[in-house]
């Protein structure tokens, strides 16, 4: 009967237990989507929730005005609506370009591209594009740049893709000032995902070729 009554004890024991575990994780998992939204409505970084994280882009603060780069409107995009993904070489997915986003420093979603125009539309094209974010085998990293020559594509909101050629792929220190190449003669597309722990910016630097519409 002892033995019987112990069997029972455990067995309690082992399905309260069970109800704990589940427990702690839905309340993890509560915590941490709680956390996630925070992050998200107000754009702020918190430990250990990594939706969005802090970047330094202080290699373009001599080149661009960031902060004046960072307030979009219609007149910045040109003649062909608002960027909203970039598909690079070699990738069946795009990647979505996002609003910049700013909070006592700039600040990226783990997978999304941030547009910053620090130069104004040129014949009628959109000036010069800086897309920044995290570094990432979702975004770009010292493993998976695309090749120097190859094409990248950025779409409209209005159906419109514009059509750039690789020109540069590297890897800078995020303390060095960054300059790009640029003639002035035609549209830029400027991809730099910093990562914060190698203390580094994957760079790509893209020229406009075409324009054309989404479904040609």
């Amino acid at each position: 009967m002892k033995h019987v009554g112990f069997k029972k004890r455990v067995r309690a024991a082992s399905l309260w237990l069970g109800r704990g575990v589940v427990l702690l994780t839905c309340l993890f998992i509560s915590v941490f989507l709680l956390m996630s939204g925070y992050e998200s409505v107000y754009s702020r970084s918190l430990p250990f929730v990594h939706t969005i994280d802090p970047v330094n882009l202080q290699a373009y603060a001599d080149s661009y005005n960031l902060t004046t780069a960072s307030h979009l409107n219609s007149s910045l995009y040109g003649s062909f609506g608002r960027p909203i993904n970039v598909k690079l070489p070699e990738r069946n997915e795009r990647l979505d370009i996002a609003p910049p986003i700013y909070n006592n420093g700039w600040l990226a979603r783990s997978n999304a591209l941030h547009l910053l125009i620090p130069v104004p539309p040129r014949n009628g094209n959109i000036g010069t594009a800086l897309l920044y974010c995290r570094s990432s085998f979702r975004t770009l990293n010292d493993q998976n740049l695309p090749s120097v020559g190859s094409n990248l594509f950025m779409d409209t909101d209005n159906a419109w893709r514009y059509v750039f050629k690789v020109t540069s792929a590297k890897v800078y220190a995020d303390s060095v000032p960054y300059v790009a190449s640029d003639s002035g003669a035609t549209s830029k597309l400027i991809i730099s995902c910093n990562d914060t722990g190698a203390h580094s910016n994957v760079v790509v630097e893209a020229n406009l070729l075409s324009v054309q519409g989404v479904d040609q």
